[in-house]
């Protein structure tokens, strides 16, 4: 804008404040703010009921001591008050923690537990408080922790839940890292600690490799560290694949030798892809032992895969039943 366009501007505004109008808003706007402050005043003047989070730390923990199980902070206070002074606490939420003394507690704990009475919870929520709050309530109503002299252990990680692969895809390793973890604990509790379980776990369809951070199911009074550990689930995708066995007799006197029609089989199996190049046709075994041909009254027999490498599903073998005869070693 240019100057002139400005003096116009300025000129409308002027005129439409020295209007009849404009007085008539101004003072209406003027009474409406004078009868909103007076509401708030007397509303502020009301008592109400409102909840305080207050933080909660403990203090002077010497340094050979652990906690094993933190203060529950923030609680919950619920106080009665004027509504002026309740909404003061809205300007004290930078303020410094309620401290508990662990050397107050630390002769009169049992079996490296303490508990914190609610009469000595209130009193230490004095000092956080207007001294006009009444306190109606206290979530939770006692405050207890436990602790060890710094005595601790190295346990296993275990797995509790379930992993499951999508039908064409099989799990080929679950691991967790780290696979141990350091646990401390009062001596009394730390003796019955062998391992450290994770939440339950339960996953299901997986169609490649998972990983995912997984909480450690702590007792009550027991800290692992670290408190979560990874968990690693590799997938591997099935295929199939068929090798030729060859047909072999067990425990044959050394005059007598098998000969079979034919004299190979054809397995066919399922495999994971990672295994594919690893498995072949020396790893089964497709045998019949003499003890069974002397009670098979036929001159046929039902084959069987003795021996199956591990990693290797729904094995079948073709043909099902041969044809046999025992031959004998000529002596001269």
């Amino acid at each position: 804008m240019d100057r002139v366009q400005w003096q116009r501007l300025g000129d409308a505004v002027k005129t439409f404040l020295l209007s009849r109008r404009s007085r008539e808003f101004l003072v209406f706007a003027f009474f409406l703010c004078v009868s909103a402050g007076f509401w708030l005043i007397q509303t502020l003047n009301d008592t109400y009921d409102m909840d305080v989070q207050v933080p909660v730390v403990l203090d002077n923990v010497p340094a050979d001591i652990v906690v094993t199980d933190d203060l529950p902070s923030p609680i919950r206070v619920t106080l009665r008050d004027k509504g002026t002074n309740l909404i003061r606490y809205y300007r004290r939420a930078n303020r410094p923690p309620v401290q508990i003394d662990f050397r107050a507690h630390q002769k009169t704990a049992s079996l490296g537990h303490v508990v914190v009475a609610q009469s000595e919870v209130q009193k230490l929520l004095a000092s956080y408080l207007l001294g006009s709050s009444r306190i109606l309530a206290v979530h939770p109503d006692t405050i207890d922790y436990y602790f060890s002299h710094g005595i601790q252990k190295r346990i296993p990680v275990e797995i509790r839940g379930q992993v499951k692969a999508n039908p064409l895809y099989y799990i080929s390793a679950v691991r967790c890292e780290p696979d141990s973890v350091t646990v401390w604990a009062p001596a009394s509790v730390l003796d019955t600690i062998t391992v450290a379980r994770t939440e339950d776990c339960n996953l299901t369809d997986l169609t490649q490799n998972d990983v995912r951070k997984v909480l450690l199911d702590a007792p009550k009074g027991v800290k692992f560290e670290p408190a979560e550990v990874s968990l690693l689930t590799s997938v591997d995708m099935y295929t199939e694949k068929s090798v030729t066995v060859p047909i072999v007799g067990i425990n044959f006197p050394g005059d007598k030798s098998l000969i079979t029609f034919p004299s190979n089989a054809k397995i066919t199996f399922r495999i994971g892809t990672k295994q594919y190049k690893s498995v072949t046709a020396d790893d089964f075994v497709v045998a019949v032992t003499y003890e069974e041909l002397l009670q098979n009254p036929g001159t046929t027999f039902h084959l069987h895969v003795r021996s199956i490498p591990e990693g290797v599903s729904q094995v079948r073998i073709s043909p099902e039943t041969v044809d046999y005869l025992i031959e004998q070693a000529d002596n001269d």
